[in-house]
């Protein structure tokens, strides 16, 4: 997988608004406004990595993903990975891959996110969207498989699926358990039998269609040889995060309330945080002037004061 993303574009129009609004004023570097710049060039950055995610680069984009303030910005972490997961459910182990290795470091974001696919997951059942039910169920499966989320969430997926047993449920609930089988196997069996148990009481029932018999039965072929050729996660991305290092979280289903936490989602001011790294990283000192002229740039005691302040060389 060379590029996941050609088709994803960011839109930066709100960075070009701010910046015509201050056009003609210079920006404080501890102001709101430009908390606020720094805040909309976070979540620019963090959608880009996301969006140039693949199987052999992950380790780097998330190396640069955690250099990000990841307490403040953990809503646009969420939001970058389920827009693209959303549209390449495909490759949803490597997105999940991702995410282990940030919650590792920042178990919020991990939590917030599968809380926030968990919402999606249920959202689509209710609503019977067949697209975003195939999506989310991939995505938390594989969540499953790389320990971000204990296997019960999984158990309640393929509960909830076989317990409204139409072609379409009965489906998912097949490629859901191909792809958690193993490690249902390993460390849920009982979960496991009794999940059996109930496709099985669906083919006895011949409530679905032929074609969906025949996937129960070959899963029952799967099952049989301990999902022999269906590993849990690919060796690419076995054992990414090291055991002692992984978060797991408890979430189920069953849950009476799951808040999504929307609000992380926008820019709050607040002086603690730190939403842009431009001249921490070496990067560009936005000043806005009207008709710039080319002598007009950041001169070299502007450089001396700033790095007298912050105690570190600027480029």
């Amino acid at each position: 997988m060379d590029s996941l993303h050609s088709g994803i574009t960011y839109d930066d129009s709100r960075i070009r608004q701010f910046e015509e609004e201050k056009r003609g004023t210079v920006i404080d570097e501890q102001s709101i406004e430009l908390q606020k710049l720094n805040w909309f060039a976070m979540e620019k950055r963090i959608m880009g990595l996301v969006e140039k995610l693949n199987l052999s680069n992950i380790l780097s984009v998330a190396e640069e993903i955690l250099k990000e303030d990841l307490v403040a910005g953990r809503g646009l972490f969420c939001q970058a990975v389920m827009k693209s997961q959303l549209k390449y459910p495909e490759s949803s182990n490597i997105y999940a891959a991702l995410v282990a290795i940030i919650n590792s470091e920042f178990p919020d974001c991990g939590l917030l996110l599968v809380k926030r696919v968990v919402l999606r997951f249920k959202l689509a059942h209710d609503s019977g969207d067949k697209k975003l039910i195939e999506a989310t169920s991939k995505f938390l499966a594989h969540l499953v498989n790389q320990g971000v989320v204990y296997e019960l969430l999984a158990c309640d997926v393929l509960m909830l699926l076989l317990g409204n047993p139409s072609s379409d449920n009965v489906e998912f609930a097949v490629g859901f358990c191909t792809r958690c089988g193993l490690l249902l196997q390993n460390f849920a069996p009982h979960k496991l039998r009794q999940i059996f148990g109930e496709f099985l009481r669906v083919l006895r029932k011949g409530e679905v269609g032929k074609r969906v018999q025949v996937m129960i039965l070959k899963l029952f072929s799967v099952k049989k040889s301990r999902f022999r050729n269906y590993p849990s996660v690919v060796d690419e991305l076995d054992d990414i995060v090291d055991v002692d290092e992984q978060v797991t979280h408890d979430v189920s289903l069953l849950m009476h309330e799951i808040y999504p936490e929307n609000s992380v989602d926008e820019f709050n001011p607040n002086l603690e945080f730190d939403y842009g790294h431009e001249i921490r990283n070496g990067r560009t000192v936005r000043i806005w002037c009207e008709d710039v002229e080319d002598g007009d740039e950041v001169s070299s005691d502007d450089v001396a004061k700033f790095e007298d302040d912050f105690g570190e060389k600027i480029g």
